[in-house]
């Protein structure tokens, strides 16, 4: 997702389709905020089928509700976006975007908890609060190994849906730089 949806938007920027958008009736919030609805609710489908594919043709059991392993996975599908969106505004080209992927994914993947975060050396754990994905898989681990609910977890569902907002903001902000009227 991150990677479709930065490509999208690095090309609307190239194509100048980004410009022609600012230059209509539209703030800056309402082009972030379209992509990051309708490149979200795209990925969010895909995280709902992938919930349902793992419980019904998988098996895999589920401790808590899949229910709430849905949002989960919607909420980790629209910062998802958001980062995407982020970085997209700072490439020139689809290349930049791509080298990207070393800097803001492949931290990801180590704070999501795919290793223990207390042996990462020079306290670069504290990183994680950074990431997106450190919410979202956190959370995800209380409800589906754990059993948690929601009154277990909506305090780290609120930090996910604040990660998301201050990602907005940053987006909305970025994204001055490319106002010229």
């Amino acid at each position: 997702v991150f990677i479709l949806s930065g490509m999208s938007f690095v090309r609307e920027r190239t194509n100048q389709t980004l410009e022609r958008m600012l230059m209509a009736p539209l703030g800056r919030a309402e082009v972030i905020g379209g992509y990051i609805v309708g490149y979200g609710l795209l990925s969010a489908v895909q995280s709902i089928l992938i919930i349902l594919f793992s419980v019904y043709v998988l098996k895999l059991q589920f401790r808590g509700s899949v229910l709430l392993c849905m949002l989960i996975m919607i909420g980790m599908s629209f910062a998802a976006v958001s980062v995407g969106s982020l970085i997209s505004i700072f490439a020139n080209n689809e290349l930049q975007l791509v080298q990207f992927i070393p800097v803001i994914l492949i931290p990801q993947i180590f704070f999501s908890g795919l290793i223990p975060l207390d042996t990462i050396p020079y306290g670069l754990g504290y990183l994680k609060y950074l990431t997106a994905a450190y919410y979202g898989c956190s959370t995800l681990q209380k409800v589906i190994i754990y059993g948690k609910g929601i009154g277990e977890i909506w305090l780290t569902l609120v930090e996910m849906i604040v990660f998301i907002g201050v990602l907005f903001v940053l987006n909305v902000s970025a994204l001055r730089k490319y106002r010229r009227i």
